[in-house]
């Protein structure tokens, strides 16, 4: 049976994929719905969805239709100056609301026939924003790798795989972001496409980071701190 903390992990990643001229799936990243001060928001990174393509959610397989998306428009991002040298830098975390019937799903399709197996809905998050990492708690995210496309149904639809990672281990926090142990090798940047923007999650229920990054020499993980960047968030669902 699979553990409830995984599970929730499992539900937790909204999957996002950028599109081209075409129309057809261009890269891939993650993010998560929140429920905020009343609001529904989706958050992510801007080092993804930052980088000029149409992002979309990519919200269910239909079959003898395929993948229906939702467009992100007017996706929200940041950027901070240092007083002392007019340095101006991007800050990797964006965010935007989006409608109350936003969905997105978690399927498994029979490759041989496209049906659709099993669904379950992708879960809304509720964090105060103001929760930090600790070393008493363990971590986990999920995210979206191995991404390829596939005929279903006569349509081409990007498929990934989604897998979950436990056992992260809260070391330090520098500047705008947390910083974690991996419990394994760092397996290499490629593995981890597609976990950009996935929430960081701890065992007892606080998410308190986006995947930003890692890396191979420390098998450390980071994410960006949401309590660091609380007030855009309740700039925009307070109207400010």
């Amino acid at each position: 049976m699979v553990d409830n903390f995984e599970k929730k992990l499992w539900l937790s990643t909204v999957p996002l994929v950028s599109t081209g001229a075409s129309r057809m799936p261009t890269g891939i990243a993650s993010g998560c719905f929140v429920r905020y001060n009343g609001k529904k928001l989706l958050l992510s990174v801007q080092h993804a969805t930052g980088n000029g393509s149409v992002w979309a959610i990519q919200q269910q397989y239909v079959p003898n239709k395929g993948a229906e998306l939702y467009r992100l428009d007017g996706i929200n991002f940041l950027m901070k100056a240092d007083i002392n040298t007019s340095e101006v830098v991007d800050v990797d975390f964006s965010y935007v609301e989006v409608p109350e019937t936003t969905f997105a799903k978690r399927q498994e399709i029979n490759p041989h026939n496209s049906k659709v197996v099993s669904e379950e809905l992708i879960s809304e998050l509720s964090p105060s924003l103001e929760s930090g990492p600790n070393g008493e708690t363990k971590y986990g995210f999920s995210g979206l790798v191995q991404a390829s496309l596939e005929q279903h149904g006569g349509n081409d639809c990007l498929v990934t795989e989604v897998r979950v990672y436990t056992g992260l281990v809260y070391l330090r926090t520098d500047g705008d972001y947390h910083y974690f142990k991996l419990p394994f090798e760092h397996p290499g940047h490629e593995h981890f496409k597609g976990c950009s923007g996935a929430p960081i999650i701890g065992e007892d229920g606080e998410l308190v980071a986006l995947v930003c990054g890692g890396s191979t020499q420390t098998n450390e993980l980071w994410g960006i701190s949401l309590k660091a960047y609380k007030l855009p968030v309740d700039i925009l669902v307070q109207g400010i």
